[in-house]
Parts: C-alpha cells; structure tokens; sequence
C-alpha cells in the first residue's frame, strides 16, 4: 500500500515549519522526534513516507529536513506569490497566489557555513548593492577573476565588497560606482574571505531621480 499523509504526519508538517521559524534553521530528524516524542525508530518510518509523498527533503552534511513547495503549499507556510507583474505595459495582478516560496535559505541557496554582511557605502551601488542591504556570502579563500569578493584590506582591520581581478603578482579591487577608485595590493598582501553569491534589497527604497 503507498503511503498516506495520516494526522501524525501532517502534524509533523507542521512541527517542521514550527522547528524551522524558531530555530532558524532546519531540524534534523532527532530534533523533530524530540519536540513530538516520538522514538528514532518511528521517525525514520515517517520521514521515509514523507519523502516518498514529496513533502519533504534531506539536504547537508547534517541530514537538515526540508519542506518541499507542496509541503508549505500544505501548512500554509512561506511568502504567497500572486502571479507576475508588468515592467512595460500594464497587466491585472492575480488576487490569489499560485504558490509560495520555499524558506529564504532554500530560495538562495544557502549552506552551511554562509554568512550574511550588512552594506555600508554605495561603492558596489552598479550591480544593485545599495547601502544597507544585505549580502549572502560563501566562504572561500580564492574567488575567480571578475567575481565579488569579501576581502580584506591589507594594513587594516575591515574588509571591503570588491569586484576582484588578478594581474600578475597584483590584484586590483574594483568598485561598481564611477566615483569610487580602484584599488591595487600585491596579490601575497590580500586575503579574501568569500564570494558573493546573492544581496537580500534591505535598505532605503530606490526613487527616480528628480521624483519623489
């Protein structure tokens, strides 16, 4: 007989979603069967039917659980999506939403050991990086040349969001506004921490120019 969403295992649902908001993160399957007393023996027989409905998935080095989209369609979790919209002409917005994002750390690609920076400064503001926002970043200790790089300033104790290019025995940090100059360090002087890999649009809200 396939398996079924019986009462429990929606309750594991939601216990789930509930474990993910107040934790910050996904419960592996000994923390779930902890908050829902029940034995490892009757959580793996439950984890392995959810999996097999679609509801659920297993990501990392930790076996961290995940809801699928038809999960969070289920429990009525994440932000709902209604439809698109028109940057040309205009189109009527749907006024029920299709579906609703997975968790922002499903939505960016997050793993473990990535780390969020807060902006300061409008030197990156060409790629959409504006003072305030937030950015993903991905441990690493070499980027590719032309990649956004957290790296720190040789001399000081801060580290800055730069494009990154190597010339030789010289790397060279480029801003992405015209009004802030590049910089240039010998390359054995520069340490990188990370890479850009997604910017979360947190600070004030962009306005035309000449508008209010």
């Amino acid at each position: 007989m396939p398996p079924r969403l019986t009462a429990l295992r929606h309750t594991l649902l939601r216990t789930l979603t509930r474990l993910t908001r107040e934790q910050g993160a996904p419960p592996s399957a000994a923390e779930l069967a902890s908050a829902c007393g029940l034995t490892p023996a009757t959580i793996s027989f439950h984890l392995k039917a959810l999996r097999g409905l679609g509801f659920i998935e297993k990501q990392g080095t930790y076996g961290r659980l995940y809801l699928t989209e038809k999960a969070r369609l289920l429990v009525g979790e994440g932000i709902p999506i209604y439809g698109q919209i028109a940057a040309g002409p205009p189109v009527l917005a749907d006024q029920a939403p299709d579906h609703r994002t997975p968790s922002l750390d499903v939505l960016l690609g997050v793993r473990d050991g990535d780390f969020l920076l807060e902006v300061r400064g409008d030197s990156m503001t060409g790629i959409g990086v504006m003072d305030g926002d937030y950015v993903l970043v991905r441990p690493a200790v070499e980027v590719l040349d032309g990649e956004v790089a957290v790296v720190l300033i040789p001399g000081e104790n801060a580290a800055t969001l730069k494009r990154l290019y190597r010339f030789g025995d010289e790397v060279v940090l480029m801003s992405e506004n015209p009004e802030h100059p590049r910089m240039a360090f010998p390359a054995g002087d520069v340490q990188v921490q990370g890479r850009m890999v997604a910017r979360l649009g947190m600070g004030v809200p962009r306005t035309t120019q000449g508008r209010g």
